[in-house]
């Protein structure tokens, strides 16, 4: 179907006015989006929270109940963070001055308009525009206003919006199935062992370091995005839940006698000593059979034989221990820093190893089942950007 072209400005407004005739009483309620309640994976807001009118009529960015929302700075406009506030509580919201807002006129189905600025071109071209300094590069409202988009008939477009929110649905099951494996691993931890921190169970005291056979600090050497002997691990390689994210490697090239040092080796712990006090003390287990360097950030842990690693990382990545990380952290411009020594130094219960083992096991068995969830995802993923790129060439 050959529809015509419009800009977004001609059927939506960019950053609409706030209208005196929207402004609520002062102890009036109205819903607070920080930038956080927007994700990159789900359609509508995380969480919006009550906030007096009073609180949030200066230094944020009003909206309304149905209005899409974009984050404009990097690096949030390149990793997608968007949502359509189709589920506000309030009538009115305020949000990060972060937040460009996108209203849609009766010429153009929110829903429809919502996945078509979900196009990963959308995002390549609006970072061609991206205007500012290094670290601070926001998109500008006239990309998004004079961005073309096809406009079939009212009706098509709540069509091929059904169709792309269906294919969106299947992606967020799939994504909720790996929280609830998540969550499994959470929960078996506990049955095995205990709360780490008040240890119910009475397991032996020891300090990780007393796990380990050694602990060791990555190279420094500046890594290259396409050529170098050996790929290398960073900060960013290791989730939040103590898994592994790959897409995003670099290399690096290192000298023989450097090899043992900076290699690591399947069963190896990896900590990330360095990133944002939320994000330090991030721990996984490396299981892959190719060897890898890793950045100064990390630090590379072996067990001994008194322990399994995936125990321990599993100790370090708990709830319980990551609000300890929180506290021992300390801050050196801007980044939160746990050294190795202090790393080292924390107190971890010690179960006999054949529970340990056994949990391993169990962890095994959970990542086989992560994987096959995680290839089906990876399908549904080809499958819903095929389907925006018909949507957004007019061909779907």
């Amino acid at each position: 179907m050959n529809a015509p072209s419009v800009s977004i400005g001609e059927v939506a407004v960019v950053n609409p006015r706030f209208e005196k005739a929207d402004r609520p009483a002062p102890g009036d309620p109205v819903s607070f989006v920080p930038m956080a309640a927007v994700s990159e994976k789900t359609v509508s807001i995380v969480e919006a929270n009550d906030r007096p009118y009073a609180e949030v009529a200066k230094g944020y960015t009003a909206f309304k109940r149905g209005d899409v929302l974009i984050a404009k700075i990097t690096p949030c406009f390149e990793n997608g963070k968007m949502a359509l506030a189709d589920n506000l509580p309030r009538d009115l919201g305020f949000g990060s001055t972060e937040f460009h807002v996108i209203r849609a006129s009766e010429k153009v189905d929110t829903r429809y308009l919502f996945n078509l600025l979900r196009n990963p071109y959308v995002r390549r071209a609006g970072e061609m525009k991206m205007k500012g300094a290094a670290g601070q590069r926001r998109v500008p409202a006239e990309f998004f206003s004079g961005l073309k988009i096809p406009l079939p008939p009212l009706e098509e477009q709540k069509r091929i919006a059904k169709i792309l929110d269906a294919a969106d649905a299947l992606r967020a099951k799939r994504r909720e199935c790996l929280a609830q494996l998540d969550a499994l691993l959470q929960s078996t931890f506990l049955d095995f062992f205990g709360d780490p921190i008040a240890n119910p169970f009475g397991w032996k005291m020891g300090l990780v370091g007393d796990l380990l056979e050694a602990a060791n600090y990555g190279t420094s050497k500046k890594a290259n995005e396409s050529s170098g002997r050996y790929p290398i691990l960073r900060m960013g390689n290791i989730t939040y839940e103590g898994g592994w994210d790959m897409s995003s490697i670099k290399y690096i090239d290192l000298e023989s006698n450097e090899e043992e040092k900076y290699l690591v080796k399947k069963g190896d712990i990896l900590f990330n000593r360095t990133n944002s006090k939320e994000l330090v003390g991030k721990t996984a287990v490396y299981r892959f059979d190719e060897p890898m360097a890793f950045a100064g950030y990390l630090v590379r842990a072996r067990a001994s034989g008194e322990a399994d690693p995936e125990y321990i990382a599993a100790f370090m990545n708990s709830p319980q221990t990551k609000s300890r990380l929180v506290s021992m952290c300390k801050s050196i411009v801007g980044m939160a820093n746990i050294n190795a020594k202090e790393f080292q130094a924390i107190p971890i219960p010690v179960p006999p190893l054949n529970l340990q083992n056994r949990f391993s096991a169990i962890v095994d068995s959970v990542l086989r089942q992560k994987s096959k969830v995680n290839d089906c995802l990876e399908e549904l993923d080809v499958l819903f950007h095929s389907l925006q790129e018909k949507a957004f060439s007019g061909e779907l």
